[in-house]
C-alpha cells in the first residue's frame, strides 16, 4: 500500500473571501504546521524567512493569484489552490473538488508537479489576455453572470463598432506572420475560458508553448455566427469556424496598429508591443488527477500555425482601421463571376425573344383552359427574371450600361408578350373570363411582400453558384409572365379593367423584385454604398405609389372575406319566410361590390321578398352592394 506523505510546513495565503477557512486549514488532519498570512500583509510581495518552508496554500481570487504565482516563482515554493467555495472559476480552473477536505488533502501532498507560465514584457501571468475587441468572449465570466444585462448591453453597443486592425506576430522560429483581426487572445492555459472551452487548441500547462487565439470577423453577422457556435455547444469542435486562427510557439512579439494594451481577466493591464515568452517548468503545483489528465506532459516543441481563415498581408491594409460592415464583402472572384454573368443576361438576344412568346403563349392558353399546370410550365420557360436581376446590380454599382441594356430588354420584352397574348384573346373572343384570369385582376399588399421575397431569394441564389439552379423555382413563386398575358388578353378584350389588374400586378412584382434584389446584394457585400440613389428613389417612390391601390384592393380582399363568412349558412327571416344563404361570393369591379347570393328556400319568394331581403343585407355591412341571387327550393 502506497503511503502518502504531506509537507511538514506551508504558508496559507488568505484574502477577506476565504478568512473562514484558516482554522480549518491551520487545523488539518495532515499534520501540517500552518503559517497564516493576509495577502495584503505581504510586505512588498515577499513571504517572512523561513527556510524550512517550501510550499504555499493560496486562497484567492483570481485578480491576485498572478501575483501570488510570481511570488512562489521567485521564491522556488510549490504551490497547492485552496479555492473556497465562492471562487467558482477558480474550482472549475483547477478540476477541484466542492469537499473541502478532499481538496485540501491534494493540497498539501508532497507530490507537486511542474507547470509552465507565460511571461508578457518580464511579468508572470494566469490569465486569459485580450488585445482589442471581442464583445461577449473577451470578458471575465464571473463578471457577466454577476451583470448579465448590462455585459449583454455593452456587447450589442461594441458590435457594430467592431474594428479590424493590422496584427504582427513573430514567433520563436522567426516566421513574421501581417494579419488583421478584432482582437488577439492569449489562453491561460486553464481551459477555463469560452474559446478554450469550445475550440480543440490541444493546448496544456505542460506543452512548453503558448497559444494565441487571433479573432478576424468579416462581418457583424460573421461574428454573429461565431458566438452562435460558442454559446450552443458544449462539447469539442474540431473545426475552426471561418473568423478563428491560432498559432502556438514557445515565445511571441505582438505589434497592433490601434490597440495600446492587452487586458488580463485579473484586472491587468500591460502596455503594447508584447514580447510573451513561455517558462518551462516554473513552478510545482498540486491538484486532482482530473486536472493532470487535461494537462499531459507534451515534448514536442513544433510551432503549430493555423491561419488560413485570417486575412493575409494584402489584406490586412485593406481592412486596417475600419468597422465591419454588417454582411461579408463579396470577394473579388466572385464578383467577377457574377458582374458577367449579369453582364450576358443583360443583352437583348434572339433566344430570350423565342422563350418570351413561347412563354406567353403557354400562359395564354393555360389562362384560358383553367389549368394551373400550363401556367407554371410558362413560368419555368419565361426568361423575365435575369434582365430584372441585371438591372438591380446595375442600379447598387451604378453601371449605366447595363442599366440601359437591362431597361431595353425587359421592355421588350413586355411589349412582346402583351402582344402575343392579346393576338391570342383576339382569335379567340368567345372565351369566358376563367378563375385563373380572376385571380390576378386584383392585387394587393401580399403580392408585393411576395414580390419583395421572391427578389430576395433570385439575388442571393444568382450570388451563389451552387444553388443557381432554385431560380426556376423563384420564377415560380412570383410568376411575372402570366400576369402580362392576362394583361394582354384584356387589351385583346378591350377591357381596360382586365388589363389594369393585371398589369399592376406584372409592375408590382417587377418593382418589389428589383428594390429586395438591390437591397439583398448590397447587404451581401457587392457594394458598400448604393451607388445609382436617385434611380433606387425612383424606384423607392414608384413602389410607394403602387402601394395605395394594392392597398385599398388589400381592404377589398378582406371586405370580401367578411362578407362571405358572415353570410354563409346564414338564416334571414323575410315576412314570415325563412331564408338561407347557401354560398356568398364577392366580385369587385372597380368600386362596384357585386354580391353573388345561393339561396334556398321553402316558399316562392316575390319582388318585396327580395327587397327586403336586400335591405336586410345592406343592414348587416353598411355599404352599397349589387346583389345577384340564385333560388334553390327546398321540397
Amino acid at each position: 500500500m502506497h503511503l502518502l506523505n504531506y509537507f511538514s510546513k506551508a504558508y496559507f495565503i488568505y484574502d477577506d473571501d476565504s478568512t473562514f477557512l484558516i482554522e480549518d486549514v491551520e487545523s488539518n488532519e495532515f499534520g501540517t504546521k500552518i503559517t497564516s498570512i493576509y495577502i495584503e500583509d505581504l510586505v512588498d510581495d515577499f513571504l517572512p524567512a523561513d527556510d524550512d518552508i517550501n510550499h504555499m496554500l493560496i486562497s484567492v481570487s483570481h485578480e491576485n493569484l498572478s501575483k501570488l504565482l510570481t511570488l512562489a516563482y521567485r521564491c522556488d515554493i510549490s504551490v497547492g489552490l485552496l479555492p473556497s467555495e465562492s471562487q467558482k472559476e477558480e474550482i472549475k480552473a483547477i478540476h477541484a473538488s466542492k469537499d473541502f477536505q478532499e481538496n485540501i488533502d491534494i493540497a498539501l501532498r508532497e507530490d507537486s508537479k511542474s507547470i509552465d507560465l507565460i511571461e508578457v514584457n518580464g511579468e508572470l501571468v494566469y490569465s486569459q489576455g485580450v488585445i482589442g475587441t471581442v464583445p461577449l468572449i473577451g470578458r471575465n465570466l464571473k463578471k457577466v453572470r454577476l451583470s448579465f444585462f448590462r455585459t449583454l448591453l455593452y456587447a450589442v453597443k461594441k458590435f457594430f463598432s467592431i474594428e479590424l486592425q493590422k496584427f504582427e506576430i513573430t514567433t520563436q522560429n522567426g516566421q513574421k506572420i501581417v494579419t488583421a483581426g478584432s482582437a488577439i487572445i492569449i489562453l491561460s492555459h486553464t481551459k477555463n475560458g469560452l474559446i478554450s472551452k469550445i475550440f480543440n487548441f490541444n493546448e496544456s500547462i505542460r506543452d512548453g508553448r503558448i497559444t494565441i487565439v487571433i479573432i478576424s470577423p468579416y462581418s457583424i453577422f460573421e461574428y454573429g455566427e461565431l458566438l452562435t457556435s460558442i454559446f450552443k455547444n458544449s462539447k469539442v469542435q474540431k473545426t475552426l469556424p471561418k473568423s478563428i486562427g491560432y498559432i502556438q510557439s514557445e515565445s511571441f512579439s505582438i505589434k497592433a496598429s490601434s490597440s495600446k494594451k492587452i487586458s488580463f481577466e485579473s484586472n491587468k493591464s500591460i502596455a503594447l508591443p508584447l514580447e510573451c515568452k513561455i517558462i518551462s517548468k516554473a513552478i510545482k503545483l498540486n491538484a486532482s488527477e482530473e486536472f493532470w489528465s487535461h494537462n499531459e506532459i507534451s515534448n514536442s516543441q513544433k510551432e503549430t500555425v493555423k491561419i488560413a481563415n485570417l486575412p493575409d498581408s494584402i489584406e490586412a491594409t485593406k481592412y486596417m482601421s475600419k468597422h465591419i460592415p454588417l454582411f461579408k464583402s463579396a470577394s473579388e472572384d466572385r464578383f467577377k463571376d457574377l458582374f458577367q454573368i449579369l453582364r450576358i443576361d443583360s443583352k437583348l438576344n434572339k433566344t430570350y425573344l423565342i422563350l418570351m412568346v413561347i412563354s406567353t403563349l403557354l400562359a395564354a392558353f393555360g389562362l384560358f383552359a383553367n389549368s394551373a399546370a400550363v401556367i407554371i410550365g410558362a413560368m419555368l420557360i419565361a426568361p423575365l427574371m435575369t434582365p430584372i436581376v441585371s438591372i438591380s446590380m446595375g442600379l447598387l454599382r451604378a453601371e449605366s450600361k447595363m442599366i440601359s441594356d437591362s431597361f431595353i430588354k425587359i421592355g421588350v420584352g413586355i411589349l412582346v408578350a402583351l402582344l402575343a397574348s392579346s393576338i391570342v384573346a383576339y382569335l379567340l373572343p368567345n372565351f369566358e373570363i376563367t378563375n385563373e384570369i380572376r385571380a390576378r385582376i386584383n392585387p394587393t399588399l401580399l403580392d408585393l411582400v411576395v414580390a419583395i421575397l421572391s427578389g430576395i431569394a433570385a439575388a442571393y441564389s444568382k450570388s451563389f453558384k451552387e444553388i443557381a439552379q432554385n431560380l426556376a423555382g423563384v420564377a415560380i413563386a412570383v410568376a411575372l409572365v402570366p400576369p402580362l398575358a392576362v394583361a394582354g388578353i384584356g387589351l385583346g378584350y378591350g377591357d381596360l379593367y382586365i388589363f389594369y389588374g393585371a398589369f399592376l400586378l406584372f409592375f408590382t412584382n417587377l418593382v418589389g423584385i428589383i428594390i429586395a434584389a438591390v437591397v439583398t446584394f448590397y447587404f451581401l457585400g457587392f457594394s458598400n454604398v448604393i451607388k445609382s440613389k436617385k434611380a433606387v428613389s425612383l424606384v423607392l417612390a414608384i413602389l410607394i405609389a403602387i402601394s395605395y391601390p394594392l392597398y385599398h384592393s388589400y381592404n377589398n380582399m378582406i371586405d370580401k372575406y367578411k362578407i362571405t363568412k358572415m353570410l354563409k349558412k346564414h338564416r334571414f327571416l323575410v315576412n314570415e319566410k325563412y331564408i338561407i344563404v347557401d354560398n356568398a361570393t364577392v366580385l369587385f369591379f372597380g368600386d362596384v361590390k357585386v354580391l353573388n347570393l345561393d339561396l334556398a328556400v321553402r316558399e316562392s319568394l316575390n319582388r318585396d321578398d327580395f327587397e327586403e331581403l336586400k335591405q336586410d343585407i345592406q343592414r348587416l355591412f353598411n355599404t352599397k352592394l349589387f346583389i345577384k341571387t340564385r333560388v334553390e327550393y327546398i321540397i
